[in-house]
């Protein structure tokens, strides 16, 4: 899968277009569609007062953390592998406190087109209020990105799940609970802003939503050079031209604490 097959998530109204220069992020309207311890013990000699020597407390043995080494696979734990595989539930749920954003995610892969599926419904469907990982990417706390997003409207234009994300600030925490261990995973806010429509077609900002390897169609995703494990939550926001919104919020963040 080439560069110019290459999608990014529809979310909020947020597509995709393939065109031979690249990446285009579309706007699709919402508006108007409907072991023990052992101590030994010592006997003193007789008229030799001795203390007891107190026993050692034994030093905890903390849990390795994974040997990560560049270019080696990812493990996938959450859903098929299969980017072509309709999407599901994942046990996640993306909260941004700051911003009032808790949401249940779905893992989506790839439309029939080479979009990054949103699922979408009536106005009344609870897809509205979910967030989406993109699962060709990392999972949570592994190296690479791990992509988030979600809707900004539903039809009609009401508020979706992703509304409040544009007020994000740099410094901000956002988590990722792992409901199958209780795991949370914890990522500071490093940057959050607009881009233009062109400027989110940039292939750098392309490798920033999804990961060092995207453009390749490697599946799974592999672990970057850096061995830093990011997040990447967009959504869209400016002036609804009548076919698509005109700019794309994105905030970008990495890994501060592991479970």
């Amino acid at each position: 899968m080439r560069r110019r097959f290459l999608v990014a998530v529809a979310v909020g109204g947020i597509g995709v277009v393939a065109t031979a220069t690249g990446v285009t992020l579309v706007m699709r309207s919402h508006a108007s569609t409907p072991a023990a311890q052992h101590t030994q013990v010592h006997v003193p000699q007789a008229g030799v007062l001795s203390t007891p020597t107190a026993a050692a407390v034994p030093t905890p043995t903390p849990t390795p953390l994974p040997r990560w080494v560049a270019g080696q696979s990812l493990a996938r734990t959450l859903q098929d592998a299969d980017l072509h595989a309709a999407g599901a539930a994942v046990p996640l749920r993306f909260a941004a406190p700051t911003v009032g954003i808790d949401a249940a995610m779905l893992g989506v892969g790839l439309t029939k087109t080479n979009n990054v599926d949103a699922p979408e419904g009536p106005r009344t469907s609870s897809l509205w209020d979910q967030a989406f990982w993109y699962r060709g990417g990392a999972e949570p706390g592994q190296p690479g990105v791990f992509a988030v997003a979600g809707h900004v409207d539903r039809v009609g234009g009401a508020p979706a799940a992703f509304w409040q994300l544009r007020t994000i600030k740099v410094g901000d925490v956002v988590e990722v609970t792992d409901q199958r261990n209780g795991a949370v995973y914890r990522y500071r806010i490093s940057e959050a802003q607009t881009f233009s429509l062109k400027q989110a077609e940039d292939p750098a900002v392309l490798d920033r939503i999804y990961g060092h390897d995207v453009s390749q169609g490697y599946y799974p995703p592999t672990v970057p050079a850096d061995l830093v494990p990011r997040i990447s939550i967009i959504t869209c926001t400016g002036t609804w031209t009548g076919v698509m919104y005109d700019h794309r919020f994105i905030a970008f963040g990495e890994l501060v604490t592991t479970p």
